[in-house]
C-alpha cells in the first residue's frame, strides 16, 4: 500500500486522468494504469511559452526499441 500511494502522490499526481484511474485501482485492486500523453505541468508550460507566441515541438519516444511517435 505505501508503495501505491507513493506512486500515486508522485509520478502520477499530476496526470489528471491517470490519477483517477489509480485511485478506482486502489479500490478494486486491479493493475496499475500507466499515464498516456504529457502531465499537466508540461501542459502548462507549453501553455505558457505559447502565451509568449514561443511553440514547443515536442515528440514521445517508445521505451521499446526508442522508437519516436
Amino acid at each position: 500500500v505505501a508503495h501505491i500511494l507513493q506512486e500515486m502522490l508522485t509520478y502520477k499526481s499530476d496526470h489528471t486522468r491517470t490519477r483517477r484511474k489509480v485511485y478506482d485501482t486502489m479500490l478494486s485492486g486491479g493493475i496499475m494504469p500507466n499515464p498516456k500523453g504529457a502531465p499537466e505541468s508540461f501542459q502548462l508550460l507549453v501553455r505558457e511559452l505559447r502565451s509568449l507566441a514561443l511553440e514547443l515541438k515536442h515528440f514521445l519516444i517508445s521505451e521499446k526499441n526508442f522508437e519516436i511517435k
